[in-house]
């Protein structure tokens, strides 16, 4: 009751902890074609079995560590990780890397478009 009586009296004392926690601008659309839920989910798990993303115990990360950061920075919800990871296993052989794919297409138009700049500028 006191810390309550306290707040009270003195909100900007207490308001410093909203202030310093971080909410991310970023979204994620659910349903886009290119990265939504399930194609996001597709990067964490490929993430998570990487092995390469470490825990403050410098263990590799678990796959609910990873989503749930990737949650916290695109404002998004998985639901269940789990239920995610099933399907995109479920997807036949050939859209297994859907999402990764649709991002190397992007890196490969980047790229291109930024050597036709350079070959501009020459």
């Amino acid at each position: 009751m006191e810390l309550l009586k306290l707040k009270i009296q003195y909100p900007e004392r207490f308001s410093l902890t909203e202030e310093l926690s971080f909410k991310s601008e970023l979204y994620v659309i659910p349903k886009a074609k290119g990265l939504g839920i399930i194609g996001l989910a597709e990067l964490v798990i490929s993430i998570f079995l990487s092995k390469e993303i470490k825990n403050r115990n410098g263990k590799p990360a678990s796959l609910v560590q990873l989503a749930r950061a990737f949650e916290y920075v695109f404002n998004c919800n998985f639901g269940s990780i789990y239920d995610k990871q099933a399907e995109v296993y479920n997807r036949k052989s050939c859209n297994l890397t859907k999402s990764l794919d649709f991002l190397k297409g992007s890196l490969e138009r980047g790229r291109k478009i930024n050597l036709l700049k350079q070959n501009e500028k020459e």
